[in-house]
């Protein structure tokens, strides 16, 4: 994702914007834009002013009460964003694709191929006690391994979706260029991941997997509460115990995703600490609550039916899945999309 990229904070609505161009081929001698409009409130914004100061915060409380007064979004929209998802895809297809299965690949030798090994080490150790601390150590090892890997895979993932949404091709564009005289184009993300980024994502991939492990910590107890208490026979109990938990289980897991996932696209984005991303996701996806759970379970939905094909199929519904998410994101942060127009 390239960091030439211009942000500066709209001072109609404190909506953070990123500019990703200073020239255009089209224009007379290549001269230098001196303006540009705020794709959230259309307001006029005269960017040589603009970048040469500090941009407020627009996730701080009494910005965003003023942002949503004046915005007064429409939550409603998700259709639109689901279409400019599918229009980006359509058109960026190959490179999606490309790095979904690379980073599934390495999800898959580093952390799925580890784990199904694991489960032989516990069948040895269950035949002899003294392999036990060899597979608690191994255990370890791969509980470590799997989050930092499903943090980098995680990230370039988010980076790339939102390299496609804001640079990726679309309809109407103008072919574009950073400076006069320069042949730098908008980049569409690489394999590569800031060591910030990398670090604040490994710590909320660490926060999921604690809350995970402990909802599932819960669910046994309840499931045995159930066996214990319920008047039917021990079979009964059980089917009645699995069944209550894992009802109650999917719905608190989709309740997360839904409350946390602007965080993953505001680590990935730079903008955000893993602390501070966790109080804005909260904040941007209660503001944007209706749009922020459709989007959520068309992701969700995919998610579930790519996980069921395996691997192939997760790899290929996963950039499908994610693209409304990082549009979704954009919009909601008053950010511009390569469907935006430009002028």
């Amino acid at each position: 994702m390239s960091d030439q990229a211009l942000r500066v904070t709209c001072p109609n609505c404190v909506a953070l914007i990123e500019f990703p161009v200073v020239s255009r081929n089209n224009e007379p001698n290549n001269q230098t834009l001196h303006s540009g409009s705020c794709g959230a409130c259309s307001h006029l914004i005269d960017l040589q002013v603009a970048g040469n100061q500090v941009p407020a915060d627009p996730h701080s409380f009494a910005n965003r009460q003023r942002a949503v007064s004046l915005l007064q979004p429409n939550e409603s929209s998700v259709e639109s964003v689901l279409f400019d998802a599918l229009q980006l895809f359509r058109c960026n297809w190959k490179v999606l694709l490309s790095v979904s299965c690379l980073t599934t690949l390495i999800w898959f030798v580093l952390v799925a191929w580890p784990c199904s090994k694991l489960s032989d080490l516990w069948t040895v150790a269950q035949q002899d006690a003294t392999q036990i601390p060899t597979f608690v150590l191994a255990t370890l090892m791969v509980v470590c391994v799997g989050i930092l890997t499903t943090a980098y895979t995680t990230s370039v993932m988010a980076r790339m979706t939102l390299a496609v949404a804001r640079y990726g091709r679309g309809r109407n564009q103008a072919p574009v260029r950073f400076a006069p005289g320069s042949d730098a184009m908008p980049s569409r993300g690489s394999l590569s991941v800031p060591p910030r980024v990398l670090f604040h994502m490994t710590l909320f991939m660490l926060f999921v997997a604690v809350m995970m492990g402990m909802l599932l910590v819960v669910g046994v107890g309840v499931m045995i509460a159930f066996m214990l208490v319920l008047p039917f026979p021990r079979e009964t109990a059980t089917l009645v115990g699995t069944f209550s938990v894992g009802c109650v289980y999917f719905v608190l897991i989709f309740a997360l995703q839904w409350l946390l996932w602007p965080s993953v696209c505001l680590i990935a984005d730079g903008r955000s600490s893993f602390g501070q991303s966790l109080q804005q996701s909260f904040a941007l996806s209660w503001v944007h609550r209706r749009v922020s759970l459709k989007v959520v379970t068309f992701y969700f939905l995919l998610s579930t039916v790519g996980a069921l094909l395996l691997y192939i199929g997760q790899a290929i519904t996963t950039p499908i899945a994610s693209l409304p998410l990082a549009v979704a994101y954009l919009r909601m942060t008053g950010g511009q999309t390569a469907l935006d127009p430009t002028e």
